[in-house]
């Protein structure tokens, strides 16, 4: 199989902003949790490139899944984060009327977190299998 560089490139973003999220989950939740998001969407992204489906600048996760045909292995896969999507943005700016959107539950970040790891992995593998 020949590897696809930008979905590799994809994979590695994505292991950094999942790196970023796990450092930031005690201490700044809300940055955590956009990160988290971020990880996804770069696996998805990396998937997409993979197959060959162009994507456009959205961030969200469902519309990202539903790009890919029914039936294909990573398409529930994805479209199970689709509930991260929001985290793109809410927890980037404030409301428009300056209010702050609550906190990320921590025991949820968390399990997000470990989640996306496990994504990646398999990610990882199917994009870049060894040889």
């Amino acid at each position: 199989m020949t590897a696809n560089p930008r979905a590799g490139a994809f994979l590695e973003i994505a292991g950094e902003e999942i790196a970023a999220a796990k450092h930031l989950a005690g201490m700044l939740p809300r940055q955590a949790a956009y990160f988290a998001q971020q990880a996804v969407e770069k696996i998805a992204r990396a998937i997409l490139a993979k197959e060959g489906i162009p994507f456009g600048v959205s961030h969200n996760l469902g519309q990202m899944a539903a790009c890919l045909p029914s039936g294909h292995l990573w398409r529930p896969r994805i479209a199970a984060f689709d509930r991260l999507s929001p985290a793109a943005t809410s927890y980037r700016y404030p409301t428009p009327a300056g209010r702050l959107q609550p906190l990320p539950v921590r025991t949820t970040l968390d399990a997000d977190i470990a989640a996306i790891e496990e994504l990646l992995i398999d990610a990882s593998r199917s994009i870049a299998p060894s040889e």
